[in-house]
């Protein structure tokens, strides 16, 4: 949502938080102190294994996307195989929302308190690979239960952890983050796909998949290079990057980058952001990850109510994941042409049209849906991912990811989850959907108006100090 006067106020938020902001549009020319230092750490890393480096990251990510591959699509066909009802399933999918809200930031937290994010999210690896085992004590409702809220505890954290050590590792070793997260992207396909087929045979083989891979990931964490001060510190003054290498993390390696954030405050929000915009961002992303959560929760269930089997459910998400990669190729330069806010209301619309295409219940339709992923899931992930890297204050980069995920993975899965479930046992899949796509237009709708008049009401306040800057 840009302006004519966005210049002045970009001058505005650099004079008034010179601390905290270094991230208006650069010369290639004239770079800071701590530019030139991070430039020179890219073509240290460029220059001493580089490729290694990037490799690395990039087996990481893809080991994560796998393992969530192997566990989150399937889950409520599985639960449905072994005769639960859509209430139940629904609140057994409500868990991981619960332990997002509640349990993952305290991981986040300890993450940036300490500086061993590699220690942290290893550890995070190995005990999901455990809990994953116990789904195989027994299929009664009280059992599952046990078995999901202790996998839970461990792997809901994994995400954002693993985004903010990559995204610090992007930025230390010149790797552009975009690019390693088309490889997550291509993993999770791959293995939906081959998941899905054998699933057909041996539903239960789901979870020894999820350990074996929570294993690989394991493995590939300990393997990533050490971070550049991020890591053995023990402070967060020292284990962050500084406010200009913070607005290139997600970004990095990208010379034309330009600041996404503006109106900073004179107080920290929220305690982690250097905006109060960021209400509005975590608003549109709470929107569209409704519409997203019911799909992703409740698509297995739907396409066995519809007759067919784990292969199309292996398929549809198959289809979804590679729908991300033109828009992975591209997102750079889309956030920069068209800003966060209009790309998150434009991503908002068309998931009203992808929950509508599903709910028409034919493969056809479904697959259309799916392919609309790109532009219902991907461009949210980035915008929001890079956003928070740029809002981020210094020190509190696991705490800012952890905030999306808290909202999009907790809050707003746990409504999806639960009034899914209930709509869905009252009057079926099919209207579920439908409804679903109601309550995200409508939504989508509020948030933008509010938006708007806050939006007005911001740049008023401006004017005067963006006339006396000017004049300057």
């Amino acid at each position: 949502m840009r302006d004519n006067g966005e210049g002045e106020y970009m001058a505005i938020q650099t004079s008034e938080t010179s601390c905290h902001m270094q991230v208006d549009s650069r010369s290639n020319s004239a770079l800071s102190n701590e530019q030139t230092a991070v430039s020179a750490t890219r073509k240290n890393a460029h220059g001493g294994g580089f490729s290694l480096t990037g490799f690395l990251l990039l087996v990481a990510n893809i080991t994560y996307w796998m393992c969530a591959g192997a566990y989150t699509p399937f889950l409520s066909s599985y639960f449905t195989s072994i005769g639960l009802s859509a209430t139940e399933v629904g609140v057994l999918l409500t868990i991981s929302p619960l332990a997002i809200i509640f349990i993952q930031p305290l991981w986040a937290r300890l993450s940036d308190a300490t500086g061993k994010r590699k220690l942290v999210l290893g550890f995070l690896a190995a005990a999901s690979a455990a809990a994953a085992l116990l789904y195989y004590v027994g299929t009664s409702y009280l059992t599952v239960l046990i078995a999901t809220i202790v996998f839970v505890l461990f792997f809901s954290a994994l995400l954002p952890l693993c985004d903010a050590l990559v995204i610090q590792s992007c930025n230390d070793f010149g790797v552009e983050f975009a690019h390693v997260r088309m490889g997550g992207t291509t993993g999770y396909a791959f293995v939906v796909f081959i998941v899905g087929l054998y699933l057909d045979r041996a539903p239960q083989a789901q979870f020894i998949v999820v350990t074996a891979l929570s294993l690989v990931f394991l493995a590939a964490v300990v393997a990533l290079p050490q971070a550049r001060r991020h890591e053995g510190t023990g402070t967060a003054s020292h284990d962050e990057p500084t406010a200009a290498e913070s607005a290139a993390e997600v970004s990095a390696a990208q010379p034309q980058a330009t600041s996404i954030v503006r109106f900073a405050s004179d107080r920290p929000v929220l305690g982690i952001f250097r905006t109060q915009e960021i209400f509005f961002i975590l608003a549109f992303a709470f929107v569209s990850q409704m519409g997203l959560g019911f799909s992703g929760s409740f698509l297995g269930r739907y396409v066995v109510e519809l007759g067919y089997g784990q292969s199309l459910v292996g398929v549809l998400s198959a289809v979804s994941a590679l729908s991300e990669l033109p828009i992975l190729l591209f997102s750079h330069k889309l956030v920069n042409r068209f800003g966060v806010m209009r790309l998150l209301a434009f991503s908002c619309v068309m998931m009203v049209a992808r929950l509508v295409l599903i709910g028409m219940g034919t493969v056809t339709t479904m697959v259309a849906g799916q392919l609309l992923q790109s532009v219902t899931y991907m461009t949210v992930y980035y915008c929001c991912t890079r956003y928070a890297a740029e809002a981020v204050l210094p020190g509190k980069l696991s705490q800012g990811q952890s905030i999306f995920v808290l909202v999009q993975s907790g809050l707003a899965m746990m409504v999806a989850n639960l009034a899914g479930g209930a709509i869905g046992d009252t009057l079926g899949m099919r209207a579920s959907y439908f409804l679903s796509a109601g309550l995200v237009l409508v939504s989508t709708f509020v948030v933008l108006v509010a938006y708007r008049a806050w939006h007005a009401s911001i740049s008023h306040a401006h004017e005067p100090a963006a006339a006396s800057v000017s004049r300057e």
